[in-house]
């Protein structure tokens, strides 16, 4: 299998203050990661950085990861298409260096879904590394039905879905549909009500790598214990890579029951950058809330709560593991 079930965090790109990117650091922070026993990692995807970086920094970025940590965690890398040839331009200039694409299929103008399928059957029949099919209809606008994504995903080569959508229907009409395909959450704390899904590429898996690996863990192992521990761990972090001014509490009641919903009814997304970012420094990685333009920067007063709240995640956790 290319891709091993298991947790892939977002990797976010560290920042010179004048946002030109920093490589330096880039690799450190993936040596970061080594030290953990996550899978692997997802680099210019999910989080949305990649549509800010040219063709030549996500191919240096790309590069730069294969030579730090290649060798030792496999490598999903996001690449972002509005026609099919692009596409598989930058599929050959990227297959020395990842083990599997994560394709996020992007239409300037609205596109019928036959027109919308078929480049994505183009672009995987063209491709030599595996696809892993990126549903991300917030950003897309291209919301599928159950049966349009079964359709895609038993393309050839198409061998899993990052689905965004967060929508739990869905999500396990898929799983139960498409058992070969590999199902990836957008969110690691969906996975307790996923227990087929392959696991999840997800943000919070950044500032908690190895939280997330043993949260998942836990569930595949059926331990409730460590699954409860790990899963509120990982929910007091949500303010950090949603609305800082709401509780987590709340956050997740909310998020729970709209992916309940019959219909899907998550429609829009906020760019959360500069805060992981903020928490990744917090936590002792190299890296700035440095964002580029027009991303959303941070305030000082917003980098304090997040500092408040990761200090208050590690007090109870250490409260939790105490009680045990």
């Amino acid at each position: 299998m290319p891709i091993p079930h298991g947790i892939y965090p977002v990797i976010h790109t560290p920042l010179h203050l004048d946002q030109s990117v920093d490589i330096v650091n880039f690799e450190a922070c993936l040596r970061h990661y080594l030290t953990t026993d996550i899978t692997g990692v997802t680099i210019l995807g999910s989080g949305g950085e990649l549509p800010y970086f040219s063709d030549k920094e996500q191919l240096e970025l790309l590069i730069s990861a294969h030579l730090t940590i290649g060798a030792h965690k496999k490598i999903i890398v996001g690449l972002q298409a509005y026609s099919a040839t692009q596409a598989i331009d930058k599929i050959n200039h990227y297959k020395p260096y990842a083990d599997a694409i994560l394709l996020l299929v992007n239409s300037y103008y609205p596109v019928a879904f036959e027109d919308y399928y078929q480049s994505i059957r183009t672009i995987a029949a063209a491709s030599d590394t595996p696809i892993i099919f990126y549903y991300f209809p917030q950003i897309t606008k291209q919301f599928l039905t159950v049966s349009q994504l079964e359709v895609i995903l038993l393309l050839p080569n198409i061998i899993g879905i990052k689905d965004s959508s967060l929508h739990l229907l869905t999500a396990k009409k898929l799983i139960q549909k498409c058992p070969s395909t590999l199902y990836f959450s957008g969110l690691s704390l969906m996975l307790e009500q996923l227990p087929n899904a392959a696991g999840a590429i997800c943000p919070l898996a950044a500032i908690y790598p190895q939280q997330s690996q043993h949260y998942w863990l836990a569930i595949k192992q059926n331990n409730d214990t460590q699954s409860r521990v790990y899963h509120q761990y990982l929910k007091a972090a949500l303010p950090i890579i949603n609305a800082l001014n709401m509780p987590a509490k709340w956050q997740w009641n909310l998020l729970t029951l709209l992916s309940r919903c019959p219909i899907p009814l998550l429609k829009k997304v906020t760019s959360s950058h500069a805060q992981v970012k903020a928490a990744l420094h917090i936590i002792g990685m190299p890296i700035s809330p440095t964002v580029r333009h027009p991303l959303r920067s941070i305030s000082e007063s917003e980098i304090e709560k997040i500092r408040v709240l990761i200090a208050q995640n590690s007090q109870d956790s250490e409260a939790e593991y105490i009680k045990q």
